[in-house]
């Protein structure tokens, strides 16, 4: 699929990497572990196990030597996005990160490079949905995204007028049945899904649509219309109920389409709350989308702190699944709960999900397992003598070992390609613990050598993305070359849609840090070309060597953003 122009070796950076072997991952795929989902959360609540960046590296690194291979991290909360994205911006006119996370952390890149660099599978978690504020109950929406939502009558309100109350959590939710809410939804997480090399995407219990709300003005008036029904006078009302059901079915529906179309490998997980408890009180009828064949996977929450009540609540939950799908769900086991659940039971809980054939477990979250299971998960899963276990979504060394570059000489390093492909280049910069995604590059088998400066490590990571952008080749033409130069070079300081523009790194900003996509990767062809949304006239040869001498120029430039 890859070729390189002929004659063009002489402005190319030649590039290496060293595949390691398993053993780097503490026995991934090299005993006889079965293969089951091993999840857990990560959230940016309480403990900082990823709120800072800190201490990411630590965490995930002890999570997968005690034997988790999927983590499910926080991406969407209240109001804002732990990534870059345009779409919140441009709706809301305002910034799209939470200012106490810092308003430029892309949390996302961060998470998902550690995860990889371990071996893990990474699924960007949409904790909070259709939900855009925790406001306590009787609170006033305030955050950009509520307050917009707000002023467009697009947030449910309950009969009282209050948008929210006790029996919703105290969140202000978004109305699911206003076409450009479910848009907004949908773009919002295309982003994430276009933009980094996830496994997988999760949406939480929050999809869904409160019970006890629906009376705003927006809702009664679509209901009324659609079904010419009067208005209901209360929330038990079955045609409101039925209709209210069917509006959160058709946006999973759509969402998921829209997610399996941008990227049909990707893995779709979904964690409802119990059924019947989803369909009565949350109108989300989780059965119902499982028997439509909509989601991947059902992580869904028993959340129960002794195996008697456990126990009470399984079948339940087993029934919706024929014998060929029960690898779909996924028991979600609650480790962090106002009672501490005792070892002896959570284990016979790992244990009931594996006797009824269940895809695997996860955990929430990764304060209490760190806290009190360490110990006696890592004897449980016992990796030294068992292995790594495998997630059974995905193909066996879906994410290997990274390759890890040797410096030559400052920003100059020497890696080994085992095996041909595409890769995302990772770098660590100064005593910051923090990795992040410097380019991603198409290379041929053999020891290669990657330009990167200010880097102090730098590491190759499998790249399973398709889109060709990536690679520098922004005006979609098959071949990185002087015009995407001209491009990038059109286009800097500006904001754009993800991908357009010179926008390499798909951040929409055209800025220094999408430089090295294009100069890491010039004279590459790509076949088939991409879709072309930009056209820049071809330069002649005397103006690309001047480019080359420029792009040459910027790496000072670079070198400054190496070290952010």
């Amino acid at each position: 699929m890859f070729r390189r122009l002929s004659g063009a070796g002489s402005v190319l950076p030649v590039i290496a990497l060293t595949v390691a072997s398993c053993q780097l991952f503490a026995g991934l795929a090299c005993r006889g572990a079965t293969p089951e989902v091993r999840g857990v959360w990560l959230t940016t609540t309480n403990e900082d196990h990823i709120r800072t960046g800190v201490n990411t590296a630590a965490v995930v690194t002890q999570l997968r030597n005690i034997g988790l291979n999927t983590v499910y991290v926080e991406a969407w909360k209240n109001g804002y996005t732990n990534f870059p994205s345009q779409t919140l911006q441009a709706l809301i006119g305002a910034a799209d990160r939470n200012p106490l996370l810092g308003g430029s952390r892309d949390l996302v890149q961060e998470t998902l490079t550690q995860a990889h660099r371990n071996g893990m599978s990474y699924y960007a978690w949409f904790e909070y949905g259709a939900i855009a504020q925790y406001i306590g109950a009787g609170g006033s929406p305030s955050n950009p995204l509520a307050v917009y939502m707000k002023n467009r009558g697009w947030l449910l309100q309950n009969q009282a007028g209050q948008y929210a109350d006790g029996t919703n959590g105290g969140f202000a939710y978004m109305n699911i049945a206003v076409p450009e809410v479910r848009q907004f939804l949908v773009d919002l997480t295309l982003e994430a899904v276009s933009r980094y090399d996830l496994d997988g995407v999760q949406f939480d219990d929050h999809m869904t649509w409160p019970v006890n709300f629906g009376f705003d003005a927006t809702t009664i008036s679509l209901y009324t219309a659609q079904t010419g029904n009067r208005a209901p006078t209360s929330s038990g009302d079955a045609q409101f109920s039925q209709w209210r059901q069917q509006q959160v079915t058709d946006f999973a529906a759509q969402l998921y389409s829209a997610v399996k179309t941008a990227r049909p490998d990707l893995e779709f997980s979904v964690s409802p709350s119990i059924t019947p408890f989803s369909t009565t009180n949350y109108n989300a009828n989780w059965p119902q989308w499982e028997s439509a064949g909509l989601f991947d996977e059902f992580a869904v929450q028993l959340y129960r702190s002794n195996i008697s009540s456990f126990n009470s609540i399984v079948n339940a939950q087993v029934s919706p699944f024929e014998p060929d799908d029960i690898e779909k769900l996924v028991f979600g086991l609650s480790i962090n709960g106002l009672t501490t659940t005792p070892w002896s039971d959570l284990r016979q809980m790992i244990e009931r999900s594996r006797s009824v054939g269940a895809g695997g477990h996860s955990l929430w979250y990764s304060g209490g397992l760190l806290a009190n299971y360490a110990t006696e998960l890592s004897e449980f899963y016992d990796v030294p003598e068992n292995g790594q276990a495998a997630n059974p979504r995905f193909v066996a060394d879906h994410r290997p070992p990274p390759a890890v570059a040797v410096v030559d000489a400052p920003g100059e390093w020497t890696v080994e390609v085992a095996t041909p492909g595409r890769f995302r280049v990772v770098v660590r910069s100064g005593s910051s613990p923090i990795w992040r995604e410097y380019a991603v590059v198409q290379l041929a088998e053999g020891e290669r050598q990657l330009s990167v400066p200010g880097a102090s490590e730098v590491e190759l990571l499998v790249d399973h993305r398709s889109e060709t952008t990536f690679f520098g080749d922004f005006d979609g033409n098959g071949q990185i070359d002087g015009a995407d130069f001209l491009g990038w070079q059109r286009g800097f300081g500006s904001t754009v849609t993800a991908g357009t523009h010179g926008d390499f790194n798909h951040d929409s900003r055209v800025d220094g840090a999408d430089l090295p996509y294009w100069r890491l990767n010039l004279g590459l062809i790509v076949s088939p070309p991409s879709a072309i949304p930009y056209a820049v006239a071809e330069p002649s040869s005397t103006r690309l060597a001047g480019i080359v001498a420029i792009a040459a120029s910027v790496t000072f430039f670079v070198r400054g953003l190496d070290r952010q």
